[in-house]
């Protein structure tokens, strides 16, 4: 089939909405004009099968192939969120919501998940099986996945792999990349709760002293990564915030630390949870005061399926170019909830380079962050793209 001749077909509709969803962002859990916005778009598309809501905000629709058999079930996601924050970039689709700013691409995302869906709608007859096409809220806040697992997402056809896309600000507008194996780290969150006894501060030998104690307890967790993991592991713990003590000339009675874990396999994941929980109240054992670990699990490592990374790079040489196409050195330590949908099933994450060729990098997050639209068509072929072949559609 001629892919690009339906991308560009609808690559201004396309571009229509992203800048309709860019200058109407909302924040997580409260994506009701996107999620309505979504909807009305998928509900003229002749060959969507099946729309409906998984939760308030999120939409779960269903193209069927016309071919003859059983054929093979893939899902592709995109996130709808936004971010808190007053847009700086000087685009005439600016957000039109103070305080809130699609500065991470969803706005994209979300755009690219419709052109899919009509591309994939329109050449239903050339392919069996099933596609899902799963539009997310709330990935900011590590809660919109698992709307889709608990809904049943995967199930009835069952879903045998997920695609998932994402900008990328490094990249130049249309470039693609992701890697085999560990692509972004596991996050948990981490609190650590440390008690001393209160005294008086010309006096610390009458109390223990918790600052003292948590001080050498945010060393020693530096000692996870160097001496209990091997270096070619990456695993970063960092504490973030400290709570304690209640005046100046006062020994601190407790302490309260907030922070992050992060790792790249789930293997050390849990090792690092089992040395957190045994290293640090034996530190504040031995200097006379007790620690309690709490360790909230969040999102597991990102990990894309070898089989489907060699897909995505022949169909990018095939649909732009073998330039076009970056197999990504390391994994980033950042996190994503579509982790929890790849830990189900085989799984793919895509990144698609956006900064415009010869400008700035505008980081993700940023006030400034800016998506380049040229970056829309090949991102939209490659991810239809990916889904056909997958179908087993040949591909022009």
């Amino acid at each position: 089939m001629d892919l690009w001749k339906s991308v560009r077909e609808i690559e201004e509709d396309v571009v229509a909405y992203r800048r309709h969803i860019h200058e109407n962002p909302e924040l997580s859990l409260k994506e009701f004009d996107t999620a309505d916005y979504v909807e009305s778009v998928l509900k003229e598309v002749d060959g969507i099968d099946s729309i409906r809501r998984i939760s308030p905000t999120g939409i779960l629709a269903e193209v069927r192939g016309a071919k003859p058999g059983e054929g093979r079930c893939i899902a592709l996601r995109g996130d709808m969120d936004a971010l808190p924050g007053d847009e700086m970039a000087d685009v005439p689709f600016k957000s039109k919501r103070p305080g809130v700013v699609h500065s991470c691409g969803h706005d994209v995302h979300t755009a690219l998940l419709l052109g899919a869906a009509r591309i994939l709608a329109r050449h239903r007859s050339e392919f069996a099986g099933t596609v899902k096409f799963f539009f997310q809220p709330a990935e900011e806040v590590l809660g919109g996945a698992i709307q889709f697992l608990a809904a049943g997402a995967l199930e009835n056809p069952r879903v045998e792999a997920a695609v998932g896309i994402h900008v990328f600000s490094e990249h130049d507008a249309g470039i693609i990349s992701s890697r085999k194996g560990p692509m972004l780290a596991g996050a948990d969150g981490l609190t650590i709760g440390v008690k001393g006894c209160q005294s008086h501060a010309a006096h610390p030998h009458t109390g223990r002293d918790a600052v003292v104690i948590a001080g050498q307890v945010i060393g020693a967790l530096q000692t996870i990564s160097s001496r209990f993991v091997a270096p070619t592991d990456p695993v970063v713990v960092t504490i973030g915030q400290i709570n304690g003590g209640i005046a100046r000339n006062i020994i601190a009675g407790s302490v309260t630390l907030e922070g992050t874990i992060r790792t790249v396999k789930p293997e050390t994941r849990e090792r690092v949870h089992r040395e957190l929980e045994k290293m640090v109240p034996a530190l504040a054992e031995a200097m006379g005061g007790s620690a309690a670990v709490g360790i909230q699990r969040g999102t597991p490592p990102l990990i894309c399926d070898d089989g489907l990374v060699d897909r995505l790079e022949a169909v990018t040489e095939k649909l732009l170019g073998k330039d076009r196409y970056v197999s990504l050195p390391d994994p980033s330590m950042g996190g994503e909830d579509f982790a929890f949908i790849m830990e189900k099933v085989p799984g793919l994450f895509i990144r698609l380079g956006v900064k415009r060729p010869g400008g700035p990098v505008t980081p993700g997050h940023s006030v400034d962050f800016f998506a380049d639209e040229s970056a829309i068509a090949p991102g939209l072929a490659v991810f239809a793209g990916t889904a056909l072949d997958y179908l087993g559609v040949p591909l022009e």
